[in-house]
């Protein structure tokens, strides 16, 4: 088998490579992920049979179970494209991969968990490579640097330390940028690569990115050209420019639902906890149905109520609400000829000072009232960031739509600025002044999904059967 071959263009000084930090940033299609478990399994086989030593691999996600369907299936796809998979241990449920000859093994982890990542040892050789997938994910340069101090002491000749990085550049802001870009040392490689190297695309791949160069620049910039994203005005810039896109009037009758997620936002509360005190702003209701396996979001209604009320005003309110939508579900359920079993679960989760008290009572008032099938929790608050990121990323990957039951939460989308001031201190914040933009419903948005944000980035049907069409990952 020869490699050249295998693995096409743009990638020898990448597979050469032996400094310690090997960083790839690429748009979509420019086979950065296959060529890196290519990589990988290659070089581990080689090491053992060649020199006798054996290289062992950490492989890292932001999110633990986002390995499964990324890189575990694309690791698990370079080893069948090698035709080795009689050498390989390949257990089902588990997150290890095997080399039988040596004992090698291939370990997943996440950085959700950063304790079980210092400890690692391995029975069978030296962890001397790691590979961090979607790289961009892992915002705090204090949790790689933790990862990093992690690979060291005396390792057997020819073996060699070196974390690979693979990500799309969605911003300029990243610490990415700054510490291996910018300022390149003697110990760092980097790489830029797009699709225009992937000759393993068909014409009509192609024509997908040239359309994209002519209608939406500004996306074909960052996922075409692997270029960076910029902060500065717009958030949602693929939203922007071609907004149409991801409008819907309903959702379609051949989709699946999984989940209908209602995010609530009580308004400001008085810090109290307490529920029977009176609060002031706007309350805001964003429910959101997302598709069984997690490959999309759509935005399907929204309610709004009055700034001032009581715990009793409100909670009446969340319940005529949920009839409201366990009712949309239900007629949804019975014109499609849904089965008991297609018919998807019904989550609120509600974000206030002192949601825990306000909870129980809508709790109670629901038990009083003989409703069903709906579950009441506290918003799982994800920081802002990695709420924009995910919201990014759906957009980027045409996974994020609105039907016309939500005009305040795409006009939210529409105006969502960063924020200059903080952006001139070197703080990335979205802005919230009430008067250019508003983020209730944003805010409120995100609530409804945040809790599903790591099954959302972990979706994939990226790890197709054909070696043309995995590379088109």
């Amino acid at each position: 088998m020869k490699l050249s071959e295998l693995i096409g263009k743009g990638y020898k000084g990448f597979w050469h490579s032996q400094e310690r930090y090997k960083v790839v940033k690429g748009g979509r299609a420019s086979k950065k992920s296959c060529t890196a478990a290519l990589w990988f399994i290659v070089n581990m086989m080689r090491h053992y049979r060649q020199y006798g030593v054996k290289p062992c691999l950490l492989v890292i996600r932001r999110y633990f179970n986002t390995h499964k369907n990324s890189t575990r299936a694309q690791l698990i796809w370079a080893i069948k494209r090698l035709g080795v998979k009689h050498l390989w241990k390949i257990p089902k449920g588990e997150h290890t991969l095997t080399y039988i000859p040596s004992g090698q093994v291939i370990l997943f982890r996440g950085m959700d968990d950063p304790d079980s990542i210092t400890s690692i040892t391995v029975d069978e050789g030296q962890l001397v490579w790691c590979w961090i997938e979607e790289a961009y994910q892992i915002h705090n340069e204090a949790d790689f640097d933790k990862l990093d101090m992690s690979f060291r002491g005396e390792t057997p000749c020819p073996l060699f330390k070196q974390l690979t990085l693979t990500f799309n550049p969605w911003a300029d802001t990243t610490w990415i940028k700054k510490r291996f870009f910018d300022k390149p040392d003697e110990n760092t490689f980097t790489l830029t690569t797009n699709y225009t190297c992937n000759e393993f695309l068909g014409d009509d791949d192609r024509a997908i990115f040239e359309n994209m160069k002519i209608n939406n620049p500004r996306r074909y910039a960052i996922e075409g050209l692997g270029e960076w994203g910029v902060i500065a005005g717009n958030i949602y810039k693929s939203y922007l420019d071609d907004p149409a896109k991801h409008h819907v009037p309903e959702i379609p009758k051949d989709e699946k639902i999984g989940i209908v997620t209602i995010g609530l936002d009580y308004g400001t509360g008085d810090g109290t906890g307490d529920a029977s005190h009176a609060k002031k702003g706007k309350t805001v209701m964003e429910v959101t149905a997302i598709t069984k396996g997690f490959g999309k979001v759509y935005c399907v209604d929204e309610f709004h109520f009055k700034a001032d009320y009581d715990a009793d005003e409100v909670v009446e309110w969340v319940i005529e609400c949920i009839v409201k939508i366990k009712s949309w579900v239900k007629e949804t359920a019975k014109s499609r000829n849904w089965s008991s079993n297609d018919i998807p679960d019904l989550i609120l989760y509600a974000e206030w000072a002192g949601s825990n008290a306000i909870n129980k009572k809508i709790n109670k008032e629901i038990l009083k009232k003989g409703i069903t099938g709906i579950r009441i929790a506290n918003a799982y608050k994800a920081t802002i960031l990695e709420r924009i990121e995910a919201a990014q990323i759906l957009l980027g990957e045409n996974r994020l739509f609105f039907t016309d039951k939500v005009p305040k939460l795409k006009e939210s989308y529409k105006t969502a600025l960063w924020d200059a001031k903080e952006a001139a201190k070197g703080k990335i914040v979205r802005l919230d002044d009430g008067l250019s933009c508003s983020v209730d419903e944003l805010d409120t948005h995100e609530y409804s999904i945040s809790s599903w944000i790591s099954y959302l980035l972990a979706y994939s049907g990226k790890s197709p059967d054909t070696y043309k069409n995995s590379l088109k990952e």
